[in-house]
């Protein structure tokens, strides 16, 4: 069996887009399993992740962006299917 795919979210505090893609991502969880670190871009240490600061949430898969502002919940499952097939 293949390890799970890891996606990274990155987000803030009072970010309504924020919630609405972590809820996305969990309906997305259900069809193609994945592991899922969150971000907190101004928490300490998250410096370098302050890069995205107009643009959260961002979605990274394998350090590369994969989504951001909104989560397009069927191109990211097809994202992810053929990330698990190469």
């Amino acid at each position: 069996m293949s390890a799970l795919l890891r996606l990274t979210l990155f987000t803030k505090a009072n970010c309504g887009l924020c919630t609405t893609a972590k809820e996305a991502l969990t309906r997305v969880q259900t069809k193609v399993p994945f592991h899922l670190d969150q971000v907190d871009i101004y928490a300490p240490g998250q410096e370098a992740s302050q890069k995205y600061m107009f643009d959260v949430p961002v979605v990274e898969l394998n350090g590369r962006v994969a989504m951001m502002h909104r989560i397009d919940e069927p191109k990211l499952i097809d994202i992810l299917q053929k990330e698990m097939s190469s």
